[in-house]
């Protein structure tokens, strides 16, 4: 069974839950006053029907159409407070769910990509959807069942002390109480169980998200059974979670059942007059039959802790980077960029990924950095975005250091095409306009036409529908459609890391070739395209008079023009003739 130590407190939780949802605390305390007084009818009905018993045994008149118009009377009030309740508890709850998932969203954005990095979606998604749905129970079916579950015991047994009999009160409260206590008296065991059963629910979500998503893999590599065995273990581990929780609560059920039993003999043989005691046994079914609902809330209520730690942890999660720069990339065109001494190493690892790099990539030009896989070449790439800040030197574009800049302005100066692109399930016009929704058909079909993919080479156009993640189309297609949707943009830095890995030689030269004509000097001999840096292992396919940079295991160790590398039979050469 996986359990985790609690490393957030239940009070602490809550503190957060309604500092994010203050404005709706007088609607919570409506549901919570509705359910006092529901409850409370609840009890006078049963008084009232044993009051008439008493009456008719002792010989008193009894109107039973009187009796039945009240009976009716306190139902009516009772089941308009009961809809009341729910109203306004549940609108509370979905209103509350709605804003803690625009607040995770925001949150989430921030910390991006390096949030996401290394983290399965469906993990993430999880957090986002389920667990934010468990914790509807804190606000629709906690927060009133536990203010009445005090209030109501602490009203009737008041009444019942004064206008009846002090002592069958007091033993009614003694066994209240400790039934009222069983929950905290259990909450530390329930508290950790719900907690390993939320992360378990989280693994099983991801492990079958990757099995849907990689089924291809799974079943050319033959993996079926490793993969149902993964699975396997996964759902052992949510269902030994799942035991341990319900032994606690079956065994507290089970006390709080004896304690039931133990009040209502106590009762009967407390020697007290026929009358109290029938009264008394009416106060002590109204009260423990409407406050049974104790132990359906204190277990929804550590499943809802469990969920808000999980999504509270995503939300109050620092970004990698801080959004403390104000001002605009100057200029226009391509941008300058330098590394000065930069050094950076991922957290948690170790080792560095970059070390001392200090390079300019010239304003407007194409300029790639090649090496081996794992070299620290994507990292370069993450840095100039701002996913994560060096831990040493500078970073600067158009002269001005990047954390001077505002994130938004940066990364809409800078447009990254990756090995993997994303697109999402809509037709291929939707998925290019992502970032320039204004952008016109003629500028999505010029777009195609520079990655070599024409719009009329697909089944619907631009209607095409490209399916979740582009799976309706090749690998080299979903990558020149990435790159396209880039140029639709309009960037003033284009980064390709690898956008290119799944075209033939022959194909990768005509786009890069078009793209360098898309983007030709004014008139003025000035660049006006964008600075284009491509990150590949292909050292071949580097034009001859095209800038190059060298980098291996974090260095760089060349930089310089490809055809005069090449004439030095260095690492650039080395290579090339590796890739040849």
């Amino acid at each position: 069974m996986s359990t985790t130590a609690p490393v957030t407190s239940r009070r602490t939780l809550t503190a957060w839950l309604f500092s994010h949802t203050r404005s709706l605390l007088p609607m919570l305390g409506a549901s919570a006053i509705a359910r006092i007084v529901g409850n409370l009818l609840n009890v006078a009905i049963l008084v009232v029907a044993a009051q008439a018993l008493l009456d008719v045994a002792s010989g008193v008149p009894v109107s039973l159409m009187t009796l039945a118009l009240i009976v009716v009377a306190l139902a009516a009030v009772k089941a308009a407070l009961r809809y009341l309740e729910q109203f306004t508890g549940h609108w509370v709850a979905f209103t509350a769910l709605q804003r803690l998932r625009v607040l995770f969203f925001e949150r989430l954005v921030p910390q991006a990509p390096a949030a996401t990095s290394g983290r399965a979606s469906a993990e993430l998604t999880e957090r986002a959807t389920r667990d934010i749905d468990r914790i509807e129970v804190f606000f629709a079916h906690t927060f009133p069942p536990v203010i009445a579950s005090v209030a109501v015991p602490a009203i009737t047994l008041v009444w019942l002390g004064v206008s009846g009999d002090p002592l069958l009160a007091g033993i009614i409260a003694v066994f209240l109480a400790l039934a009222l206590l069983l929950p905290f008296v259990s909450a530390g065991a329930t508290w950790r169980a719900s907690r390993g059963i939320a992360a378990d629910r989280g693994r099983v979500a991801t492990h079958v998200a990757d099995d849907v998503q990689g089924v291809r893999e799974v079943l050319a590599f033959e993996a079926e059974r490793s993969r149902l065995a993964s699975l396997g273990d996964a759902d052992a581990s949510l269902a030994a979670a799942q035991r341990g929780l319900a032994r606690v609560v079956g065994a507290r059920i089970a006390i709080e059942q004896a304690l039931r039993a133990a009040c209502l003999v106590l009762l009967l043989l407390s020697g007290r007059p026929v009358a109290d005691i029938v009264l008394a046994v009416a106060v002590l079914f109204g009260l423990w039959f409407k406050n049974a609902g104790t132990d359906d809330f204190a277990t929804g209520l550590d499943a809802a802790f469990a969920a808000c730690d999980r999504v509270r942890s995503v939300i109050e999660a620092p970004p990698a980077v801080a959004d403390t720069g104000a001002l605009e990339v100057p200029g226009s065109g391509g941008p300058e960029i330098e590394f000065a001494g930069v050094s950076f190493a991922y957290p948690g690892t170790g080792s560095s990924a970059l070390a001392d790099i200090s390079t300019r990539f010239a304003a407007g030009e194409w300029h790639a950095i090649v090496g081996v896989s794992g070299s620290g070449k994507s990292t370069v790439a993450a840095l100039l975005t701002r996913s994560w800040d060096p831990d040493a030197g500078e970073i600067s574009v158009a002269g001005v250091p990047v954390p001077e800049l505002s994130l938004d302005a940066l990364r809409r100066t800078v447009a990254l095409v990756d090995q993997r692109p994303t697109l999402f399930p809509g037709s291929l016009a939707s998925n290019l306009r992502l970032a320039r929704p204004d952008a016109t058909d003629a500028a999505l079909e010029a777009a195609l036409h520079d990655v070599c993919l024409g719009a009329d080479s697909l089944p619907e156009g631009l209607d095409t529908e490209v399916g979740e993640r582009g799976t309706t189309l090749s690998g080299g297609q979903l990558q020149r459609v990435a790159l396209a949707r880039a140029l639709v943009s309009e960037p003033r830095i284009l980064i390709l890391d690898e956008a290119l890995s799944q075209l033939d030689a022959d194909t990768a030269r005509s786009v890069r070739s078009r793209i360098a004509e898309r983007f030709r000097l004014d008139d003025g001999g000035t660049a006006a395209g964008p600075t284009v840096i491509e990150i590949t292992h292909r050292a071949d396919e580097v034009a001859a008079d095209g800038r190059v940079s060298v980098i291996d295991r974090g260095a760089l160790v060349e930089s310089g023009v490809a055809g005069d590398l090449l004439d030095r039979h260095g690492p650039f050469s080395r290579l090339a003739l590796r890739d040849a």
